[in-house]
């Protein structure tokens, strides 16, 4: 009996920390100013990046080979109605289809880091949503999909 009360009740933890998670994420604007070129693609702690549609630049298209450049925005206390862009940062994507790897680089100087479609947020954080918007964005197609655990909620903010 004890157990199965143990059982229980760790389940209904760990229920009301999803339920929690899902709420805490639909308070972020899906786009910012009700723009659609502005998607959002990551919420963190209050702060909201969207990823402005507009600024897709395709560098390189050589399949297996992409390169992409989107500016990043973001919002700080977008959780609370802040519309207020705080910075713009362009990030820059390189994506190898056949091999499936998708690597970002920050400062515009081909240092590429892998992202690992099964990292922390630590390890991917905004990077990888952002790039996978930016690819759906310039080819109409998942990279990495469900792979990275992405919704149809996530993909709807897009196509």
């Amino acid at each position: 009996m004890m157990k199965s009360l143990k059982n229980f009740f760790m389940l209904l933890s760990m229920l009301s920390i999803m339920m929690c998670s899902c709420t805490a994420f639909a308070n972020y604007p899906t786009h910012l100013y009700g723009d659609k070129n502005f998607i959002l693609c990551d919420g963190h702690m209050g702060s909201a990046w969207y990823v402005d549609r507009s600024s897709l630049n395709v560098q390189k298209y050589e399949p297996p080979q992409y390169i992409i450049a989107v500016n990043v925005v973001r919002v700080d206390n977008a959780d609370r109605g802040s519309t207020e862009i705080k910075n713009v940062h362009t990030y820059r994507f390189f994506y190898n289809s056949d091999l499936g790897q998708m690597y970002v680089d920050f400062n515009n100087n081909d240092n590429w880091r892998y992202l690992n479609p099964q990292g922390s947020w630590a390890e991917t954080g905004i990077s990888m949503p952002a790039g996978e918007i930016a690819f759906a964005l310039a080819y109409n197609y998942k990279f990495y999909g469900d792979r990275a655990y992405y919704s149809d909620d996530f993909y709807n903010r897009i196509f």
